[in-house]
Protein backbone atom coordinates (compact mmCIF):
# COMPACT_ATOMS: atom_id res chain seq x y z
CA UNK A 1 0.00 0.00 0.00
CA UNK A 2 1.57 3.17 -0.56
CA UNK A 3 2.64 5.48 2.24
CA UNK A 4 0.51 8.65 3.47
CA UNK A 5 2.09 11.71 4.88
CA UNK A 6 1.15 10.78 8.29
CA UNK A 7 2.35 7.69 8.30
CA UNK A 8 5.90 9.09 6.87
CA UNK A 9 6.07 11.23 9.33
CA UNK A 10 5.89 8.34 11.88
CA UNK A 11 8.76 6.75 10.73
CA UNK A 12 10.44 10.20 11.23
CA UNK A 13 9.70 9.94 14.76
CA UNK A 14 11.25 6.40 14.68
CA UNK A 15 14.47 7.45 12.73
CA UNK A 16 14.76 10.95 14.52
CA UNK A 17 18.52 10.16 15.43
CA UNK A 18 20.98 13.42 13.47
CA UNK A 19 22.74 10.49 11.44
CA UNK A 20 18.94 9.92 9.84
CA UNK A 21 17.79 13.64 9.62
CA UNK A 22 18.87 14.04 6.23
CA UNK A 23 17.64 10.71 4.94
CA UNK A 24 14.21 11.94 6.20
CA UNK A 25 14.50 14.96 4.63
CA UNK A 26 15.04 13.42 1.24
CA UNK A 27 12.28 10.74 1.63
CA UNK A 28 9.55 13.75 2.72
CA UNK A 29 10.66 15.78 -0.26
CA UNK A 30 10.32 12.61 -2.79
CA UNK A 31 7.17 12.10 -1.31
CA UNK A 32 6.13 15.97 -1.64
CA UNK A 33 6.97 15.78 -5.23
CA UNK A 34 5.56 13.14 -6.63
CA UNK A 35 2.45 13.92 -5.32
CA UNK A 36 2.99 17.58 -6.85
CA UNK A 37 3.99 16.37 -10.28
CA UNK A 38 1.01 13.90 -10.51
CA UNK A 39 -1.56 16.82 -10.18
CA UNK A 40 0.35 19.10 -11.93
CA UNK A 41 0.38 16.05 -14.98
CA UNK A 42 -3.15 15.15 -14.77
CA UNK A 43 -4.22 19.09 -14.96
CA UNK A 44 -1.87 19.34 -17.36
CA UNK A 45 -3.50 16.32 -19.93
CA UNK A 46 -6.93 17.59 -19.08
CA UNK A 47 -6.25 21.45 -21.08
CA UNK A 48 -4.37 19.58 -23.55
CA UNK A 49 -7.16 17.52 -24.34
CA UNK A 50 -9.61 19.83 -23.69
CA UNK A 51 -7.87 22.34 -26.34
CA UNK A 52 -7.38 19.00 -28.65
CA UNK A 53 -11.11 18.75 -28.55
CA UNK A 54 -11.17 22.37 -29.98
CA UNK A 55 -8.56 22.46 -32.42
CA UNK A 56 -10.14 19.14 -33.68
CA UNK A 57 -13.58 20.97 -34.15
CA UNK A 58 -12.19 23.97 -35.41
CA UNK A 59 -10.15 21.37 -38.13
CA UNK A 60 -13.71 19.45 -39.09
CA UNK A 61 -14.71 22.46 -41.01
CA UNK A 62 -12.06 21.83 -43.66
CA UNK A 63 -13.03 18.11 -44.11
CA UNK A 64 -14.43 17.42 -47.55
CA UNK A 65 -12.60 20.26 -49.42
CA UNK A 66 -9.76 18.95 -51.95
CA UNK A 67 -7.96 15.56 -50.67
CA UNK A 68 -8.58 16.45 -47.07
CA UNK A 69 -10.16 13.70 -44.66
CA UNK A 70 -11.40 13.25 -41.28
CA UNK A 71 -8.19 11.33 -40.21
CA UNK A 72 -6.02 14.15 -41.94
CA UNK A 73 -8.24 16.72 -39.01
CA UNK A 74 -7.49 14.14 -36.51
CA UNK A 75 -3.71 14.04 -36.97
CA UNK A 76 -3.44 18.03 -37.45
CA UNK A 77 -5.75 18.52 -34.06
CA UNK A 78 -2.45 16.30 -33.01
CA UNK A 79 0.55 18.04 -34.18
CA UNK A 80 -0.91 21.11 -32.72
CA UNK A 81 -0.79 19.79 -29.09
CA UNK A 82 2.99 20.58 -28.60
CA UNK A 83 2.39 24.55 -29.39
CA UNK A 84 -0.59 24.09 -26.63
CA UNK A 85 1.76 22.79 -24.63
CA UNK A 86 4.22 25.54 -23.42
CA UNK A 87 1.11 27.92 -23.27
CA UNK A 88 -0.79 25.91 -20.82
CA UNK A 89 1.85 24.90 -18.64
CA UNK A 90 2.53 27.40 -16.31
CA UNK A 91 -1.34 27.33 -15.06
CA UNK A 92 -1.56 23.59 -15.06
CA UNK A 93 1.62 24.13 -12.66
CA UNK A 94 -0.71 26.61 -10.57
CA UNK A 95 -3.54 24.53 -10.21
CA UNK A 96 -1.42 21.26 -9.62
CA UNK A 97 0.20 22.36 -7.00
CA UNK A 98 -2.69 24.13 -5.39
CA UNK A 99 -4.23 20.78 -5.78
CA UNK A 100 -1.71 18.95 -4.34
CA UNK A 101 -0.88 20.98 -1.11
CA UNK A 102 -4.72 21.81 -0.75
CA UNK A 103 -5.07 17.64 -0.41
CA UNK A 104 -2.23 17.55 1.88
CA UNK A 105 -3.63 19.83 4.14
CA UNK A 106 -7.35 18.76 3.96
CA UNK A 107 -5.98 15.35 5.08
CA UNK A 108 -4.01 17.05 8.11
CA UNK A 109 -0.48 15.68 6.56
CA UNK A 110 0.44 19.07 6.00
CA UNK A 111 -0.53 20.07 9.79
CA UNK A 112 1.60 16.45 10.78
CA UNK A 113 4.65 17.95 8.87
CA UNK A 114 4.02 21.69 10.46
CA UNK A 115 4.15 20.06 13.73
CA UNK A 116 7.53 17.92 13.10
CA UNK A 117 9.20 21.36 12.18
CA UNK A 118 8.94 21.90 8.67
CA UNK A 119 9.94 25.10 7.38
CA UNK A 120 7.67 26.60 4.91
CA UNK A 121 11.15 28.08 3.03
CA UNK A 122 12.65 24.52 2.84
CA UNK A 123 8.93 23.55 0.76
CA UNK A 124 9.59 26.45 -1.01
CA UNK A 125 12.96 25.13 -2.08
CA UNK A 126 11.84 21.58 -2.79
CA UNK A 127 8.38 22.89 -4.89
CA UNK A 128 11.51 25.10 -7.30
CA UNK A 129 13.22 21.36 -7.62
CA UNK A 130 9.66 20.13 -8.42
CA UNK A 131 9.74 23.02 -11.24
CA UNK A 132 12.76 22.57 -12.76
CA UNK A 133 11.85 19.20 -14.86
CA UNK A 134 8.44 21.01 -15.93
CA UNK A 135 10.75 23.73 -17.42
CA UNK A 136 12.63 21.69 -19.25
CA UNK A 137 9.56 20.12 -21.04
CA UNK A 138 8.11 23.49 -21.56
CA UNK A 139 11.55 24.80 -23.32
CA UNK A 140 11.69 21.14 -25.20
CA UNK A 141 7.96 21.62 -26.99
CA UNK A 142 8.80 25.27 -27.65
CA UNK A 143 12.20 24.97 -29.41
CA UNK A 144 11.50 21.84 -31.18
CA UNK A 145 8.39 19.69 -30.92
CA UNK A 146 6.16 22.94 -31.64
CA UNK A 147 7.71 24.48 -34.85
CA UNK A 148 7.87 21.04 -36.64
CA UNK A 149 4.22 20.01 -35.44
CA UNK A 150 3.59 23.52 -36.46
CA UNK A 151 4.97 22.60 -40.07
CA UNK A 152 3.38 19.38 -40.55
CA UNK A 153 0.24 20.77 -39.58
CA UNK A 154 0.28 23.38 -42.16
CA UNK A 155 1.44 20.94 -44.59
CA UNK A 156 -1.73 18.70 -43.67
CA UNK A 157 -4.20 21.80 -44.24
CA UNK A 158 -2.55 22.34 -47.99
CA UNK A 159 -4.45 18.95 -49.17
CA UNK A 160 -7.67 21.53 -48.38
CA UNK A 161 -6.61 24.40 -50.62
CA UNK A 162 -5.24 26.37 -48.03
CA UNK A 163 -2.28 27.86 -48.72
CA UNK A 164 0.99 27.70 -46.20
CA UNK A 165 1.25 32.16 -46.12
CA UNK A 166 -2.35 33.10 -45.71
CA UNK A 167 -2.55 37.00 -46.90
CA UNK A 168 -5.95 37.56 -47.39
CA UNK A 169 -7.69 40.68 -45.55
CA UNK A 170 -9.26 38.40 -42.81
CA UNK A 171 -6.07 37.95 -41.13
CA UNK A 172 -5.69 41.59 -40.95
CA UNK A 173 -3.33 42.28 -44.00
CA UNK A 174 -5.65 44.18 -45.73
CA UNK A 175 -5.41 42.32 -48.84
CA UNK A 176 -2.08 43.55 -49.34
CA UNK A 177 0.33 40.38 -49.02
CA UNK A 178 2.80 40.04 -47.21
CA UNK A 179 5.46 42.55 -46.91
CA UNK A 180 9.01 42.04 -46.98
CA UNK A 181 11.79 44.16 -47.16
CA UNK A 182 15.52 43.50 -48.27
CA UNK A 183 18.59 46.03 -48.53
CA UNK A 184 21.60 45.55 -50.60
CA UNK A 185 25.14 46.67 -48.84
CA UNK A 186 28.24 47.12 -49.85
CA UNK A 187 31.51 46.02 -48.23
CA UNK A 188 31.85 49.11 -46.12
CA UNK A 189 28.01 49.17 -45.16
CA UNK A 190 27.29 51.66 -47.77
CA UNK A 191 23.50 51.39 -48.85
CA UNK A 192 23.44 50.80 -52.79
CA UNK A 193 19.49 49.61 -53.40
CA UNK A 194 16.94 48.92 -51.25
CA UNK A 195 14.06 46.14 -52.65
CA UNK A 196 10.36 45.42 -51.26
CA UNK A 197 8.46 42.19 -52.11
CA UNK A 198 5.03 41.60 -51.93
CA UNK A 199 3.90 37.74 -52.20
CA UNK A 200 -0.50 37.46 -52.56
CA UNK A 201 -0.13 33.15 -51.50
CA UNK A 202 1.88 30.27 -51.32
CA UNK A 203 0.13 27.10 -52.42
CA UNK A 204 3.22 24.67 -51.48
CA UNK A 205 6.14 24.88 -49.11
CA UNK A 206 8.64 26.96 -51.30
CA UNK A 207 6.31 27.87 -54.03
CA UNK A 208 4.99 31.46 -54.25
CA UNK A 209 2.29 33.28 -56.56
CA UNK A 210 1.85 36.70 -57.75
CA UNK A 211 4.90 38.17 -56.66
CA UNK A 212 5.65 41.54 -56.89
CA UNK A 213 9.11 43.12 -56.46
CA UNK A 214 10.04 46.97 -56.37
CA UNK A 215 13.67 48.15 -56.52
CA UNK A 216 14.79 51.36 -55.19
CA UNK A 217 18.30 53.64 -56.03
CA UNK A 218 20.61 54.35 -52.92
CA UNK A 219 18.55 58.18 -53.94
CA UNK A 220 15.47 56.18 -53.24
CA UNK A 221 14.15 56.56 -56.89
CA UNK A 222 12.77 53.65 -58.14
CA UNK A 223 15.05 51.83 -60.66
CA UNK A 224 13.23 48.16 -61.39
CA UNK A 225 9.80 46.75 -61.11
CA UNK A 226 8.90 43.10 -60.95
CA UNK A 227 5.87 40.69 -61.26
CA UNK A 228 5.88 37.15 -61.49
CA UNK A 229 2.73 34.90 -61.73
CA UNK A 230 4.49 32.24 -59.67
CA UNK A 231 8.53 31.87 -57.99
CA UNK A 232 10.40 29.39 -56.11
CA UNK A 233 12.25 29.54 -53.13
CA UNK A 234 15.17 27.72 -52.19
CA UNK A 235 17.67 27.39 -49.43
CA UNK A 236 20.37 29.83 -50.65
CA UNK A 237 18.86 33.44 -50.87
CA UNK A 238 16.66 34.78 -53.88
CA UNK A 239 13.91 33.63 -56.18
CA UNK A 240 13.26 31.95 -59.06
CA UNK A 241 10.73 33.97 -60.50
CA UNK A 242 8.41 32.51 -63.76
CA UNK A 243 5.89 33.94 -66.40
CA UNK A 244 7.78 37.46 -65.34
CA UNK A 245 7.16 40.93 -66.29
CA UNK A 246 9.70 43.61 -65.96
CA UNK A 247 9.84 47.27 -65.81
CA UNK A 248 13.11 49.28 -65.97
CA UNK A 249 13.82 53.04 -65.33
CA UNK A 250 17.37 53.08 -65.64
CA UNK A 251 19.13 54.33 -67.96
CA UNK A 252 15.63 54.58 -69.90
CA UNK A 253 12.17 53.33 -69.43
CA UNK A 254 12.05 49.69 -71.28
CA UNK A 255 9.54 47.19 -70.61
CA UNK A 256 10.06 43.01 -71.27
CA UNK A 257 8.93 40.04 -70.63
CA UNK A 258 11.05 36.88 -69.21
CA UNK A 259 9.34 33.23 -69.20
CA UNK A 260 12.04 32.79 -66.29
CA UNK A 261 14.44 34.34 -64.36
CA UNK A 262 16.50 34.80 -61.52
CA UNK A 263 16.59 37.10 -58.98
CA UNK A 264 19.56 37.48 -56.39
CA UNK A 265 18.43 39.09 -52.99
CA UNK A 266 19.00 38.27 -49.05
CA UNK A 267 15.46 36.33 -49.03
CA UNK A 268 15.07 33.05 -48.50
CA UNK A 269 12.58 30.22 -47.92
CA UNK A 270 13.35 30.64 -43.67
CA UNK A 271 12.85 34.45 -44.23
CA UNK A 272 9.34 34.06 -45.94
CA UNK A 273 8.20 31.40 -43.34
CA UNK A 274 9.18 33.18 -40.45
CA UNK A 275 7.80 36.97 -41.61
CA UNK A 276 4.34 35.26 -42.53
CA UNK A 277 4.37 32.99 -39.15
CA UNK A 278 3.28 33.98 -35.56
CA UNK A 279 6.14 35.51 -33.48
CA UNK A 280 4.47 33.07 -30.75
CA UNK A 281 4.74 30.01 -32.64
CA UNK A 282 8.44 30.66 -33.08
CA UNK A 283 11.85 29.00 -31.46
CA UNK A 284 14.33 31.07 -29.65
CA UNK A 285 16.87 30.31 -32.99
CA UNK A 286 14.51 31.42 -35.60
CA UNK A 287 13.17 34.89 -33.45
CA UNK A 288 17.03 35.55 -32.91
CA UNK A 289 17.73 35.20 -36.74
CA UNK A 290 14.99 37.03 -37.81
CA UNK A 291 15.60 39.81 -35.37
CA UNK A 292 19.04 40.07 -36.29
CA UNK A 293 17.39 40.06 -39.55
CA UNK A 294 14.47 43.21 -39.29
CA UNK A 295 17.41 45.35 -37.53
CA UNK A 296 20.07 44.37 -40.56
CA UNK A 297 16.78 46.12 -42.94
CA UNK A 298 16.24 49.00 -40.22
CA UNK A 299 12.81 47.46 -39.70
CA UNK A 300 11.13 47.38 -36.61
CA UNK A 301 11.80 44.36 -34.50
CA UNK A 302 10.03 44.77 -31.44
CA UNK A 303 7.37 43.15 -31.27
CA UNK A 304 9.59 39.99 -32.34
CA UNK A 305 12.40 40.91 -29.60
CA UNK A 306 8.99 41.30 -27.50
CA UNK A 307 8.49 37.33 -27.98
CA UNK A 308 11.60 36.33 -27.75
CA UNK A 309 11.92 37.97 -23.93
CA UNK A 310 8.58 35.94 -23.15
CA UNK A 311 10.21 32.82 -24.94
CA UNK A 312 13.28 33.25 -22.57
CA UNK A 313 11.26 34.45 -19.81
CA UNK A 314 8.65 31.48 -19.33
CA UNK A 315 10.69 29.24 -17.17
CA UNK A 316 10.69 31.60 -14.57
CA UNK A 317 6.74 32.50 -14.96
CA UNK A 318 6.01 28.91 -14.83
CA UNK A 319 8.63 28.56 -11.30
CA UNK A 320 6.58 31.67 -10.29
CA UNK A 321 3.12 30.40 -11.08
CA UNK A 322 4.25 27.20 -8.98
CA UNK A 323 5.46 28.78 -5.90
CA UNK A 324 1.85 31.02 -5.88
CA UNK A 325 0.44 28.12 -4.67
CA UNK A 326 2.60 27.55 -1.42
CA UNK A 327 0.34 29.71 0.65
CA UNK A 328 -2.80 27.41 -0.30
CA UNK A 329 -0.86 24.80 1.69
CA UNK A 330 -0.78 26.84 5.25
CA UNK A 331 -4.52 27.53 4.84
CA UNK A 332 -6.63 25.66 7.40
CA UNK A 333 -9.03 23.10 5.79
CA UNK A 334 -12.12 24.69 6.92
CA UNK A 335 -10.68 28.19 5.34
CA UNK A 336 -11.92 26.96 1.91
CA UNK A 337 -13.16 24.10 -0.19
CA UNK A 338 -11.11 22.17 -2.97
CA UNK A 339 -12.65 23.22 -5.50
CA UNK A 340 -12.86 27.29 -4.25
CA UNK A 341 -9.20 26.98 -4.12
CA UNK A 342 -8.32 25.63 -7.24
CA UNK A 343 -11.15 28.55 -8.28
CA UNK A 344 -8.73 30.86 -7.20
CA UNK A 345 -5.77 29.31 -8.33
CA UNK A 346 -7.65 29.03 -12.09
CA UNK A 347 -8.60 33.37 -11.41
CA UNK A 348 -5.35 33.94 -10.29
CA UNK A 349 -3.45 31.88 -13.65
CA UNK A 350 -6.04 34.32 -16.11
CA UNK A 351 -5.19 37.37 -14.24
CA UNK A 352 -1.68 36.69 -14.61
CA UNK A 353 -2.05 36.05 -18.40
CA UNK A 354 -4.26 39.21 -18.95
CA UNK A 355 -1.86 41.72 -17.16
CA UNK A 356 0.83 40.37 -19.01
CA UNK A 357 -0.93 40.24 -22.21
CA UNK A 358 -1.63 43.63 -21.58
CA UNK A 359 1.68 44.80 -20.51
CA UNK A 360 3.07 43.57 -23.83
CA UNK A 361 0.73 45.39 -25.48
CA UNK A 362 1.81 48.60 -24.11
CA UNK A 363 5.25 48.05 -24.15
CA UNK A 364 4.95 48.10 -28.02
CA UNK A 365 3.19 51.41 -27.78
CA UNK A 366 5.11 53.19 -25.44
CA UNK A 367 8.45 51.52 -26.60
CA UNK A 368 9.00 50.53 -22.87
CA UNK A 369 12.31 47.88 -22.58
CA UNK A 370 10.94 44.20 -23.15
CA UNK A 371 13.10 42.50 -21.01
CA UNK A 372 11.64 44.10 -18.55
CA UNK A 373 8.38 44.24 -18.85
CA UNK A 374 8.69 39.99 -19.11
CA UNK A 375 10.29 39.59 -16.39
CA UNK A 376 7.99 41.86 -14.38
CA UNK A 377 4.61 40.20 -13.79
CA UNK A 378 6.99 36.74 -12.80
CA UNK A 379 9.31 39.20 -10.47
CA UNK A 380 5.53 40.04 -9.04
CA UNK A 381 4.27 36.91 -7.98
CA UNK A 382 8.10 36.06 -6.35
CA UNK A 383 7.44 39.12 -4.23
CA UNK A 384 3.85 38.10 -3.43
CA UNK A 385 5.17 34.50 -2.82
CA UNK A 386 7.41 35.52 -0.55
CA UNK A 387 5.60 38.19 1.52
CA UNK A 388 3.13 35.78 1.96
CA UNK A 389 5.83 33.23 3.12
CA UNK A 390 6.82 35.83 5.86
CA UNK A 391 3.52 36.50 6.73
CA UNK A 392 3.18 32.72 7.04
CA UNK A 393 6.59 32.06 8.94
CA UNK A 394 5.80 34.61 11.61
CA UNK A 395 2.11 32.58 12.45
CA UNK A 396 3.90 29.35 12.52
CA UNK A 397 6.62 30.81 14.75
CA UNK A 398 3.69 32.19 17.17
CA UNK A 399 2.00 28.89 17.06
CA UNK A 400 5.31 26.89 17.67
CA UNK A 401 5.27 28.87 20.84
CA UNK A 402 2.29 26.80 22.29
CA UNK A 403 3.44 23.61 20.98
CA UNK A 404 6.53 21.71 21.66
CA UNK A 405 7.79 20.36 18.21
CA UNK A 406 7.28 16.50 17.50
CA UNK A 407 10.68 16.30 15.62
CA UNK A 408 13.41 17.88 13.95
CA UNK A 409 12.54 17.97 10.06
CA UNK A 410 13.79 21.17 9.40
CA UNK A 411 17.01 21.48 11.18
CA UNK A 412 20.20 20.97 9.63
Amino acid sequence: MPCRGTDLVSITFRLAPKARQKVNRVILRGYIARRVHQSIALVLLTLLALFAFFDLVAEMEDVGKGAFRLVHAFAAAGLLLPSRLPELLPVSMLIGTIFALSQFAQNSEFTAMRAAGLKPYRVLVWLALCALPWAGVGLLASEFLSPAGMRQAQALRVLSGEALIDTSSRNGNLGSGLWVRDLLKNERGELLSQRFINIRAAAAEGFLSDVEIVEFDAERRVRRWLFARSARLGASPGLSLEDVREISWQPQPVSRHHASMRWEGGVDQTVIAMAAGRPERMSIAELLRFVRYLRSNQQASERYELALWRRLASPWNALAMLLMALPFAYLQPRSGALGGRIFAGVLIGVVYHLLSSLLGNLSLIQQWPAPVITLLPALTLFALSLISLQWVNRSQALWARSRKPLGPLASG
